[in-house]
């Protein structure tokens, strides 16, 4: 993951000056809960952020969706950030002991946090409450720290 990531940074970085050409398609990697992919569709409010994360050997895999109300400049000197949040619902598989054994979680969540864009490149940080609805009611906090590159 973290060679990942050195990958889209040194791409970006190669990427000419398009702060305002960037475009609204963003996939990148996520370190944290979910630790997988990330992609944003959009730019802006009423934009889609979706993280997916799994593991093959323990048949796990959790999937997260957001809508984002808001995606404001935050006042800082030359370099664009921004705040963005918004509602979305996440759905997570484990199934330890083979079939008729799968556990599956569903529930509502809240997606929050900060994002610097430097040409093409987002590196974002955020925090991700969730209630946990279908096969138990619970509440977890997930979150990570990501990268996306823009196209």
């Amino acid at each position: 993951m973290r060679f990942s990531l050195l990958v889209l940074f040194l791409i970006a970085l190669a990427a000419p000056d398009a702060r305002a050409q960037r475009g609204n398609f963003g996939i990148g990697g996520q370190v944290g809960e979910p630790t997988g992919v990330s992609l944003r569709l959009g730019a802006g409010p009423g934009a889609l952020d979706f993280q997916a994360g799994w593991n093959l050997s323990d048949n796990f895999l959790f999937a997260q969706g957001h809508y984002l109300f808001a995606n404001n400049p935050l006042p800082t000197s030359g370099a664009d950030v921004r705040a963005f949040y918004g509602p979305g619902v996440f759905v997570a598989t484990h199934g330890d002991d083979g079939p008729g054994d799968d556990e599956t979680a569903f529930g509502l969540s809240l997606n929050a946090g900060v994002s610097a864009f430097f040409n093409s490149l987002e590196i974002y940080g955020q925090i991700t409450p969730r209630l946990q609805l279908v096969d138990e009611t619970g509440f977890d906090l997930g979150g990570g720290l990501g990268a996306r590159i823009y196209f």
